[in-house]
């Protein structure tokens, strides 16, 4: 295995591969109501995202891949076996990014090839703000980055003094819920999952909930890895670890949180 500069270079340059080719791109949809995998419709964007992704890994990743990206089927690229499985998530929050609403992020992860996809199994990862290009990276055992610089989340312990980010988009909110977050310090609601988790890593959130079921593999396993070389935890909201993943088009709910005491707070509330 490489260390730990070549491999997250190599991330950030695909990020980069991303980044410019999203920004020219309009936030039209795409033509005859075109589709992801998971039903949601596709934009320009999206369309041209994942083309730079393609012809990044065909042509300048050193390592052999299997792609797997909610923007298509899995594809091969690199000579021999894959190395690793990347997951990919070439644009979260599209809505945002179409509305030029600046959170909008590109989560990229990498498992070994030859095991689980899982949380626990994310080797390298990175999440990419399209519209500030700022980059978090993280190695599994070799701690979290923001733009080169280490970083640690908050030491927020409480849900009085924690500012909390809680997905809301197609969800009606039970009164349990609400009554958490009522105690709260502040609470937002970011549309961006990707993003708001690396805003937990580096300190710059206390929490973030998605507890609708509607969350996809691609948006957490990378910032997931983040989060936790940071120094925070990422679990479904009973406390428990997340499963291995099957396919992308599996839904989930998670609890993120800056310490183990505020996170206990949270799944506690929530049980």
């Amino acid at each position: 295995m490489q260390s730990r500069r070549p491999i997250l270079a190599d991330l950030e340059a695909l990020f980069q591969a991303i980044s410019r080719a999203v920004r020219p791109s309009g936030g039209r949809f795409a033509g005859e109501g075109a589709t992801n995998p998971k039903g949601d419709r596709v934009r320009e964007f999206d369309l041209a995202a994942d083309r730079a992704a393609c012809v990044y890994l065909s042509r300048r990743f050193p390592h052999p891949v299997l792609l797997l990206s909610e923007e298509g089927e899995p594809r091969r690229f690199g000579d021999g076996e894959p190395e690793f499985v990347m997951v990919l998530d070439p644009v979260d929050g599209s809505d945002n990014l179409a509305r030029g609403i600046a959170l909008a992020g590109t989560a990229v992860a990498l498992v070994p090839s030859g095991g689980p996809i899982a949380v626990g199994t994310v080797q390298y990862a990175l999440v990419g703000d399209l519209f500030t290009g700022g980059r978090w990276v993280a190695e599994r055992g070799q701690g979290a980055f923001r733009n080169g610089v280490r970083i640690r989340p908050s030491p927020v312990t409480t849900l009085e003094e924690a500012t909390v980010s809680c997905e809301l988009n197609h969800f009606a909110m039970e009164a349990r819920l609400a009554g958490m977050l009522s105690r709260a310090q502040a609470v937002r609601t970011l549309g961006c999952a990707t993003r708001a988790l690396s805003m937990v890593a580096d300190g710059s959130l206390d929490a973030h909930l998605d507890v609708r079921g509607r969350l996809t593999p691609e948006n957490f396993l990378a910032p997931s890895l983040i989060v936790g070389e940071a120094g925070g935890l990422l679990t479904d909201p009973e406390g428990k670890a997340i499963p291995a993943i099957q396919s992308l088009t599996e839904r989930y709910s998670i609890v993120a949180a800056a310490t183990p005491e505020l996170h206990a707070v949270l799944v506690g509330e929530l049980k």
